[in-house]
């Protein structure tokens, strides 16, 4: 990528919606949890124990997710601000072969990111080396 404010607002944009799966994915696993109705089997209570479990994980991960999209989000702000930029100033921000982006934060510090067009991948190159991230391990793309 260009440069570091570029890698910022990529960053907080893949951060934001991983973030939303994250809590997708915890929110469906707490609606779907075994309930304590007084079984007195250790089997169905081992089964109520790991569900439990696998929905603290869930959450801390959500947590985490939204932890670091929070720095992102604090950093941004600490570049906007070094500039001078007023709230609501939509700044654009393009991803070289993937899409353009506009960040912006409003008058209570939030930010907000949103994909504006998806571009063209870059020519084949046999000079580049396109590398693709996974940040999604439970959907994984066809070719993968």
């Amino acid at each position: 990528m260009d440069g570091e404010l570029t890698n910022l607002c990529h960053k907080y944009y893949n951060q934001t919606h991983w973030h939303r799966k994250l809590e997708k994915r915890f929110h469906r696993l707490l609606a779907d949890a075994l309930p304590y109705t007084g079984q007195t089997n250790v089997n169905e209570l081992d089964a109520i124990i790991r569900c439990n479990r696998e929905i603290q994980k869930a959450r801390d991960e959500a947590e985490d997710g939204k932890a670091a999209m929070q720095k992102t989000a604090g950093t941004i702000l600490r570049v906007l601000e070094y500039f001078e930029i007023q709230p609501n100033t939509k700044l654009t921000c393009e991803v070289p072969g993937e899409f353009e982006l506009q960040v912006w934060a409003d008058e209570a510090n939030a930010v907000y990111c949103t994909k504006t067009k998806d571009l063209n991948p870059l020519k084949d190159d046999p000079s580049v080396i396109v590398i693709k991230l996974v940040t999604d391990p439970w959907e994984m793309d066809e070719e993968d």
